[in-house]
């Protein structure tokens, strides 16, 4: 089964391209830049892994999505740490309800994206399934993957793609880069709050969590379990991993996936400040804010585009790449300067 009426559109993140989805899903009225804000989405999380790529940032908080529902008091639905069998069973009850299920994955084990690069959470819906089709014929599906297929709207492809119910499982239960824990979210209900107090709240809580992330209100995954260097000493922390890449496995593809969590993989550009400067440009007035917060976002975008060039270049080299980590864990420890001084900016302004 497929759910009625459900239209599919790619976007820049997967997190607020789901929920871009969903508000479209339901008539909620929301921008996928709107959906990133609202979701408190602005953040920095440094990781230092025990695969490749090893040292790993993403320009995002770990709770994005459960803020966006928590912020516009949508009803809903979050759990985590069923076994497959009660998980995929309250999926099904759900998407039996007509209503599209939020999971969390690692995107190593999608098929369809045949790639042998852990990525997690990678955020997603889950908009139909077919426990009888051969699941052998979804795209790059391994030959023993049986039968049952889930239907997955992902922010990186047009089409709606079948994905082997063995790989769900094995997506949905990860743990190569994060426990994933079988996480859902499910909606039960419209937004109840106010956009622009919505945003307001959103954008505070953005600026307090980058400043002191040691103080921030929410439970994540990555604060529960010790993972992560969060907000701008998670960035000055990044900054300063550069000195030991050289010495790492491969080092030209740490730096080159560092590029590409600058540039690429679903950021919107800019290290996900490309696409919450937009927000701010829709909502900012809405909430309290000039005009000037949404030009200094732009701008230091830029300035993350500017230095993800270098780590680029880096990546191309192996006889020069130490001068071209110096410079840029430079950058990124002025961009650092820059984006406290807005967030400070921010909070005198909104409090």
């Amino acid at each position: 089964m497929r759910i009625d009426g459900f239209e599919h559109a790619t976007g820049a993140h997967c997190g607020s391209t789901s929920l871009r989805n969903l508000a479209d899903h339901y008539d909620w009225d929301l921008s996928e830049p709107a959906c990133f804000g609202l979701g408190s989405g602005l953040g920095f999380v440094f990781l230092e892994l025990p695969v490749s790529p090893w040292r790993l940032f993403i320009g995002r908080p770990l709770w994005l999505e459960s803020a966006f529902f928590e912020n516009l008091a949508v009803p809903h639905t979050e759990r985590r740490g069923d076994d497959w069998d009660r998980a995929w069973s309250d999926v099904k009850g759900h998407l039996d309800a007509g209503d599209p299920v939020l999971v969390f994955v690692d995107l190593y084990y999608l098929d369809y994206y045949d790639t042998d690069t852990h990525f997690a959470p990678h955020s997603l819906l889950v908009v139909g399934y077919d426990e009888d089709a051969d699941a052998t014929e979804a795209p790059h599906a391994d030959p023993d993957a049986g039968t049952g297929v889930a239907y997955m709207a992902d922010s990186e492809f047009e089409e709606v793609q079948p994905l082997p119910l063995s790989s769900l499982r094995d997506a949905w239960a990860a743990t190569d880069m994060l426990p994933l824990d079988n996480r859902y979210i499910v909606t039960e209900g419209d937004p109840q709050a106010d956009v622009g107090t919505a945003a307001r709240d959103a954008i505070r809580e953005t600026a307090r969590y980058m400043l002191d992330p040691a103080t921030a209100s929410r439970d994540t995954l990555g604060d529960r379990l010790g993972l992560g260097t969060h907000g701008l000493p998670g960035m000055r922390a990044f900054a300063d991993s550069m000195a030991e890449w050289p010495e790492l496995e491969d080092p030209t593809w740490v730096a080159r996936f560092a590029y590409q969590n600058v540039e690429r993989r679903g950021t919107g550009g800019g290290a996900f400040r490309g696409l919450y400067a937009p927000f701010l440009d829709e909502l900012g007035a809405d909430a309290g804010l000039g005009e000037r917060f949404a030009e200094e976002m732009h701008a230091i975008a830029g300035d993350w585009s500017s230095l993800a060039a270098v780590l680029y270049e880096a990546s191309e080299t192996d006889d020069e790449m130490a001068p071209l980590l110096e410079e840029a864990a430079e950058r990124v420890h002025a961009v650092a300067d820059r984006e406290e001084r807005f967030y400070e900016d921010v909070l005198a302004a909104l409090e």
